[in-house]
């Protein structure tokens, strides 16, 4: 949990410092009152909308975004977040901080 939480700092870090500090306030916000499982979702999700972003440029930098996806598991991240969806059906705010997520960026 820890290497993947500093992963997911590193690579907000490279958006840059003013949004990052704007980042923390936008997903603190997001993931309030959210269980765990749901706050470590919206973290991927944030992180992989990111990434998607990126421009492959060069081949060494499509690789680091290929990297990134591959760590994030973003591409099964609809299906984690489905999951969370149903385990928390009586909870609309769950669905609704998971497609707050989905927005951001």
């Amino acid at each position: 949990m820890r290497q993947y939480r500093l992963f997911v700092l590193v690579t907000l870090s490279l958006i840059g410092a003013n949004t990052y500090a704007g980042y923390e306030e936008d997903i603190a916000a997001i993931q309030k009152n959210m269980p765990i499982s749901v706050k470590k979702v919206i973290e991927r999700q944030v992180a992989c909308n990111h990434w998607a972003g990126e421009e492959p440029y060069d081949a060494e930098r499509a690789k680091e975004i290929e990297k990134a996806v591959n760590q994030l598991k973003c591409s099964t991240l609809e299906q984690d977040e489905a999951k969370l969806i149903k385990k928390y059906k009586a909870r609309t705010d769950v669905k609704e901080a998971i497609n707050q997520a989905k927005a951001y960026f």
